[in-house]
């Protein structure tokens, strides 16, 4: 018993001791430690202007702690001059050149927090139309910086030396919107209707709502009926967000369509955001329907061209094109010389169209397969001859490979149609081409 009143005793002589140590060890700490202001970020750190002609704003963050966080406190906030911020440059062997006081402003010089205020947020505005044109002529690499210092407001309140000092670099940034992927395919050609989510995005968290105007053709290979929006033609940003909210385009397989498959320009013109930056080339949605549409009959007498093969053992002549016989072909001149020009195939179509579109199948063999060719169309197969297209990429090469251009619409009218060839995977024009088969079609 007696021992363990002894542990009991010598149990409470310790708390008592405790105690009594604590208290005499709050006394010991200053009094100027029992509020301590210190910025929440400190050194340096980048600040994100857009040049969309509006001030840019930063809130610099303060927080209040110590021996006394509930106390009331004060702290001065104010941005170094020249000969601080050289010293302190130095210290920390970097080169900053302070931002010009035109191109910034600071709220209020003294911060003052009540008893139950952690911390307090203060707004720097920064002129960002001022501090572009600054960066913009800065041809000697300048490091400029908004140096901001935290400094005692009185004898009561003190200030972290290792938290006081934040240097804000400012960097412009051109807001620039594209489009979420670089193209799609829509493929009707086994239903009636069929709808593509088309979306925008930002490299960025969006700081505002703002809206896109979005555009189709005014007279493409698709009708309004045939590719339509939805729902009307605005295609919205919501602040916070990098990626635009759904914009839904509609595909319809209706009407008089032309070819087997069209690729259909999708611009967006205009943003209700000022300085915003618009993608430079258009969306290309690529639909795709299917069968032969208005596909024309063609007779021999229909096809032409300006450098035929002589030796009639090199091919089957012009009529191969036509004789749905892939084993027979065409094959322009080699020999005696290829000729002066590059050589093509003219369609005289014996009717006025002004949308058109061409398929074909190449030779059984390797040689001789176009690689870059212009389409050209004319009203009389003479003088008038205007480029519709250039393809110079996704022609094939394989041995009696196929291909399917997409549809192509002219302003005005026309009634003769050529292929000229520029390269073959043989050489360049002048050269030789080869070709089993060609269908064109035509509204």
């Amino acid at each position: 018993m007696n021992k363990n009143v002894y542990i009991s005793s010598l149990f409470v002589l310790g708390l008592i001791t405790l105690f009594s140590c604590e208290k005499r060890y709050d006394d010991l700490i200053p009094s100027q430690y029992d509020t301590i202001l210190v910025f929440q970020e400190e050194g340096e750190q980048n600040v994100t202007l857009y040049s969309t002609g509006e001030d840019g704003e930063y809130d610099v963050t303060i927080f209040k702690s110590g021996n006394m966080p509930n106390a009331s406190a004060q702290v001065k906030l104010k941005a170094m001059d020249a000969t601080e911020l050289e010293f302190y440059s130095q210290s920390i062997g970097r080169n900053y050149v302070a931002l010009p006081s035109s191109t910034y402003q600071l709220g209020e010089e003294i911060i003052t927090f009540s008893s139950s205020e952690k911390y307090k947020k203060s707004k720097v505005v920064f002129k960002t139309n001022e501090i572009k044109e600054l960066l913009g002529g800065n041809t000697s690499n300048r490091n400029y910086i908004l140096p901001l210092e935290l400094v005692e407001a009185n004898a009561k309140d003190s200030v972290n030396a290792e938290k006081k000092i934040l240097l804000l670099k400012p960097r412009i940034v051109i807001p620039e919107v594209n489009y979420s992927s670089n193209g799609a395919t829509v493929d009707i050609s086994g239903t009636d209707v069929a709808t593509y989510n088309f979306t925008l995005s930002l490299p960025f968290v969006s700081p505002w709502d703002f809206e896109c105007e979005v555009v189709l053709p005014e007279n493409g290979v698709l009708t309004s009926d045939q590719i339509f929006f939805e729902n009307g033609n605005k295609l919205y940003f919501k602040k916070g967000r990098s990626v635009s909210e759904t914009f839904s385009i509609k595909v319809a397989k209706i009407g008089d369509l032309v070819g087997k498959k069209a690729l259909v320009p999708i611009t967006i013109v205009s943003s209700s955001k000022s300085g915003v930056q618009l993608p430079e080339n258009p969306f290309n949605l690529e639909v795709i329907y299917g069968g032969e549409n208005n596909k024309i009959t063609l007779t021999a007498d229909m096809l032409s061209s300006n450098f035929p093969q002589l030796n009639p053992k090199d091919g089957d002549g012009l009529p191969a094109l036509i004789d749905n016989d892939a084993s027979t072909f065409y094959h322009s001149r080699w020999s005696p010389n290829a000729g002066d020009a590059p050589h093509y195939v003219m369609v005289n179509l014996k009717k006025s169209v002004n949308k058109i579109a061409f398929s074909y199948q190449n030779r059984n063999n390797t040689n001789g397969k176009i690689q870059d060719i212009k389409i050209w169309v004319s009203n009389n197969g003479n003088n008038d001859w205007k480029e519709l297209t250039r393809i110079s990429s996704g022609l094939p090469t394989a041995a009696a490979s196929k291909y399917d251009s997409f549809t192509f619409v002219s302003e005005e009218s026309f009634s003769y149609f050529l292929i000229e060839v520029h390269k073959t995977n043989s050489g360049t024009a002048p050269t030789f081409f080869s070709m089993a088969e060609l269908a064109v079609y035509g509204k």
